[in-house]
């Protein structure tokens, strides 16, 4: 579960690095604690060598949900001063990991393995703890002097072990730990404590059950004391999860209220969802459904026949889709899973007019929601009417993080209404939200040369340019000229 053990070991075992880079000394005894400011650029820069080099699941309905778990939960949390941002990697393996300025990826392996959205809450609860307990700068201050290169080399061990199964950040964990001492380990099993007693009191702060912790943690030990020679998941190789562990997580549940939030489905939806989404193609994700019988309990049943539903949308088979899809809306006909597919289902039949209007019905029910938004975008454009798609999501690009499908979408809006400028804008920062930041510059270098070109877009062209140049060399400070490449 926690990739946050690779960066600790990495913090208190590596030796100083010795290449010269103008960036600052962090983490020594008379400078303290790693400043917030840069901790938040350091994020900045860590998300978009993620983005690089892991497959993230950039679906909207998706990634809202695991956000609205994360956002529900540090507004529970002491101490959570800084934004947090939540991501789902597309990778069947079991794992989570936070890295630097409250960062924190979820592996969809580990979606499909919680049986409860309490559960997942129980991983999100306990990496948000590690961020606002400052577990990093901490062990920056404990090893007294920590440099930047030092550091670019922890989170390359970050991304590379929350990659395909963390063997890669095992394998990182073994080269250095030859340097490590007893107190260093303690110093990470006291870290991993903290995050597991404030984590518990933060779920059930918010409302979730305290005690999803440990039967998360005891069905996975149970797991695999019964699957002798089978390959470890990859959190357990790095955070073994003790018998002591789970008797500590139950006893602190102990005299915490359960949980208090009312269960409309939706974890169970998002997970068959999750399930179709990054199956290796349509035929499997309908060979699971051919395969495993539909539940009898009926909020089960539901989301098995979601799931169902949408494999066959993904595999192109309308009719039957829309069959289940309109069944399904029937029983629950506000329920925003539904409502979404629907919108989906008629984008997929080519009926961009019909999309329209449903993702506006939908709207009126969920004004902000983003997956709706983000197909309202893509339906008005199919419908040929670009400045309605500019009109449902410009104002987005103004947000702290907008989302790449949506920079992409109003790039292809600008295109149709012959605004050239405005496109190479777009592309340009949709290469930005994917760390790709020499082709973003590249973008608006054409966009400059453009004639005619108003004096204020030239310099909001200008402006920017120069803002990603010293972005692009504190990476490359940060993390070297060449990427962080996982092959």
């Amino acid at each position: 579960m926690l990739r946050r053990l690779i960066c600790l070991v990495l913090c208190l075992c590596l030796p100083p690095a010795q290449a010269e880079i103008a960036l600052p000394e962090i983490g020594d005894a008379a400078g303290g604690l790693l400043s917030a400011q840069l901790e938040q650029r350091i994020g900045v820069a860590f998300m978009r060598q993620v983005r690089q080099n892991l497959p993230i699941l950039d679906d909207p309905l998706v990634a809202g949900y695991v956000d609205s778990i994360g956002q529900r939960l540090t507004r529970s949390a002491d101490d959570a001063r800084n934004p947090f941002g939540f991501f789902v990697v597309i990778d069947p393996t079991l794992n989570a990991f936070a890295g630097p300025g409250g960062h924190i990826g979820v592996h969809s392996g580990l979606i499909l393995t919680t049986q409860s959205e309490d559960e997942l809450a129980s991983v999100l609860g306990h990496e948000i703890a590690h961020v606002t307990q400052r577990h990093l700068p901490r062990a920056f201050e404990h090893q007294q002097r920590m440099t930047i290169p030092t550091i670019a080399a922890m989170l390359g061990a970050i991304i590379l072990g929350a990659y395909g199964g963390g063997d890669a950040g095992v394998a990182a964990i073994t080269a250095v730990q030859a340097g490590s001492v007893q107190n260093q380990i303690d110093f990470t099993r006291q870290n991993e404590s903290e995050a597991d007693r404030i984590g518990i009191q933060t779920l059930a702060t918010a409302g979730f059950d305290p005690h999803a912790m440990a039967d998360f943690f005891g069905r996975m030990h149970d797991s695999m004391r019964f699957s002798a020679g089978e390959k470890m998941p990859g959190f357990l190789q790095t955070h073994p999860v003790t018998l002591d562990r789970i008797a500590e997580s139950r006893d602190r549940a102990q005299n915490l209220p359960g949980r208090r939030l009312p269960d409309n489905g939706m974890f169970l939806h998002m997970r068959e969802r999750v399930r179709v989404l990054t199956a290796a193609g349509p035929a499997e994700a309908l060979r699971y459904y051919e395969q495993n019988p539909m539940p009898g309990e009926t909020k089960a049943a539901r989301a098995w026949r979601y799931g169902d539903a949408l494999a066959l949308l993904r595999a192109g088979n309308i009719a039957p889709a829309s069959e289940l899809l309109t069944a399904l809306a029937t029983e629950a006909p506000d329920f925003l899973p539904y409502r979404v597919a629907q919108v989906e289902l008629a984008l997929a039949a080519r009926q961009p007019a019909a999309a329209t209007a449903l993702a506006r019905t939908g709207l009126a029910l969920y004004p902000a929601d983003q997956a709706l938004l983000t197909l309202l975008g893509e339906a008005e454009l199919r419908a040929g009417h670009p400045a309605a798609t500019r009109a449902a999501l410009g104002d987005q690009v103004h947000q702290a993080d907008p989302a790449p499908q949506v920079l992409e979408l109003l790039a292809r809006a600008a295109e149709q209404r012959g605004d050239k400028v405005e496109a190479y804008q777009m592309r340009a920062e949709y290469h930005v939200q994917n760390g790709r930041l020499e082709l973003a510059m590249e973008q608006l270098r054409r966009a400059s040369k453009l004639q005619p070109i108003a004096y204020a877009q030239l310099a909001t062209i200008e402006a920017r340019l120069r803002q990603l140049q010293d972005d692009l060399e504190f990476e490359r400070q940060f993390f070297g000229r060449r990427a962080l490449t996982v092959h």
